[in-house]
């Protein structure tokens, strides 16, 4: 099969200027490039006026968990029809192999974001879950979730490993990046990877520094205030307690690291803003490698349990119920949002469980007035009406002009961290976040040929994903086509964005006059096996 795309505006993904030319495709490659093309062409598609990319790279993504699903086109849609070819996988700690399968705790897995629904077969390793993949409408690297074995091995249990269990966790890291998983994330702020100790940490980077890949993690605060250490308020902003705990363990290991969704969340951490971004800057200074990805919308999900404090999860469900733990976590929440610049009607409700769907969409704040209760107990009532795993959206993550800054800074890359939900309210990210980035990039002066860098050719090299991220001659034909005056967010949340005209994957067309094509099996999944 070859398609001839002409007369396009090529943004090659390398940050050169621009250039009018012509790309030859053939199959899965792109065989030519180059001015007024003569070929003969199964399909000649005039891009006149447009831009053409290559396919963006999302940073952060949680669709490894919906990857073995059957009929799993609805779950990546909405993904390629913003542009985006290709998904890193994994982040945060969970991901969807590398556990015993004979785990007792499998239930757990996925820790209530996640699940492997219906998919066939086990997926415990990495050759099992390639092997339970039938169609990928766009490509997957796969990263290697340390929470995912440590669920397997013990649990939820809030205890450091004992070294038997280390040394079996080690073989399991070992296996899955052998297999070909592109690194280790961690998810320092969800159970049970919260409860791990520096030194478990230190150990699963050393490994990821040996094979000489990446470690992404998700820090244990993402504000100045938290309940994630003790006490909740005061000494060092929190955020920049979690990025010295990074910091430590590149510096101490040499590990590549990753600082996921580089996020201030509530008024108060705004402030810090500049002081991250001076550790991170420095850090590359040392000759460490050192970066972070970020999303455009100013508000992120999650799940609803992460705003409770680690000794409060750790307690038994009766001991939570007493009026000494509760007289404790009331001051505890109640100072952090005083200090902090966040409040329950920062937190909206996207699902609970069956039965709740009158909650979606609403505010802890508004559901509390509606229940006549106070905002603590109508949120540790929806908690325990989710078992702790509903899901919510939480503003004040950002400002617009935090974005902004966040995007000019060349230690910055871009990603989604939005997932399609089976119910309930959607994360708007699923539909708008890459054309949203070139949006305000267009209306703030930013050049596009660094946001397309940023967004494939940097992405790239960043996860060493070979032969992708850039328009060159011999390269995978992953490629975006869109009108760079137009692109930009739908008229609805869930709308599908403007400007996308065309999108291939692996030399298939994907999306068409912005729509998906139903083709769902262009994708692939990308290992990187030793």
């Amino acid at each position: 099969m070859k398609t001839l795309l002409k007369n396009g505006k090529i943004v090659d993904g390398s940050g050169k200027e621009p250039y009018i030319a012509d790309i030859l495709v053939e199959d899965d490659r792109i065989k030519k490039i180059g001015a007024d093309i003569q070929a003969e062409a199964d399909r000649v598609i005039d891009c006149t006026g447009l831009a053409v990319a290559p396919g963006f790279i999302d940073c952060h993504s949680h669709n490894d968990w919906f990857a073995a699903r059957q009929n799993n086109s609805r779950f990546f849609a909405p993904f390629l029809e913003q542009g985006i070819t290709t998904q890193v996988t994994g982040n945060c700690g969970f991901s969807p192999f590398g556990f015993d399968a004979d785990t007792q705790y499998r239930k757990l897995l996925g820790s209530g974001l996640f699940s492997i629904g219906d998919a066939e077969g086990d997926t415990s390793t990495l050759p099992a879950f390639e092997k339970a993949v039938k169609n990928l409408p766009l490509n997957l690297v796969p990263l290697y979730g340390h929470m995912s074995g440590r669920i397997g091995i013990a649990g939820y249990d809030s205890r450091a490993l004992t070294e038997g269990e280390l040394t079996h966790f080690d073989e399991i890291i070992e296996q899955a990046l052998t297999d070909g998983a592109a690194g280790i994330s961690l998810g320092l702020m969800y159970e049970p990877d919260r409860y791990a100790p520096y030194d478990e940490l230190k150990r699963a980077a050393e490994i990821c520094a040996k094979h000489g890949k990446i470690l992404t993690i998700h820090g244990r605060a993402c504000s100045a205030s938290s309940t994630s250490y003790s006490p909740p308020v005061g000494g060092r902003a929190h955020n920049l307690r979690a990025l010295d705990e990074m910091a430590q363990l590149a510096r101490e290991t040499g590990v590549k690291l990753q600082h996921s969704h580089l996020i201030f969340v509530g008024k108060k951490s705004w402030k810090t803003v500049g002081e991250a971004l001076s550790i991170i800057k420095k850090l590359n200074g040392e000759g460490l490698s050192f970066k972070y990805d970020s999303y455009s919308l100013t508000y992120g999900a999650s799940v609803i349990s992460v705003v409770l404090p680690v000794w409060f999860l750790s307690l038994d469900k009766e001991k939570q119920h007493s009026k000494l733990a509760r007289l404790r976590l009331a001051f505890e929440i109640g100072l952090t949002k005083r200090v902090l610049g966040f409040d329950f009607s920062d937190i909206v409700i996207t699902w609970i469980a069956e039965g709740q769907e009158a909650l979606t969409g609403k505010t802890v704040t508004q559901i509390a007035d509606e229940w006549g209760t106070s905002e603590l107990d109508a949120y540790i009532k929806l908690v325990e009406m989710s078992g702790g795993n509903g899901r919510v959206l939480m503003h004040r993550y950002l400002t617009k002009n935090i974005v902004l800054q966040l995007m000019a800074d060349e230690n910055c890359l871009f990603m989604t961290d939005a997932w399609v939900e089976e119910q309930g309210k959607q994360n708007p990210s699923c539909f708008m976040c890459m054309p949203l980035f070139l949006k305000l990039a267009r209306e703030n002066g930013l050049a596009l040929k660094d946001m397309i860098h940023r967004m494939t050719g940097m992405a790239a090299d960043r996860y060493m994903i070979p032969e992708r991220g850039y328009l060159k001659e011999g390269y995978f034909a992953d490629i975006t086509v869109f009108d760079k005056n137009e692109i930009g967010p739908g008229a609805s949340d869930e709308g599908r964005p403007l400007g996308i005209s065309l999108v291939m994957v692996n030399g298939s067309v994907a999306v068409e006059n912005g729509a998906f094509t139903d083709k769902n099996d262009a994708g692939r999944l990308l290992l990187q096996k030793e």
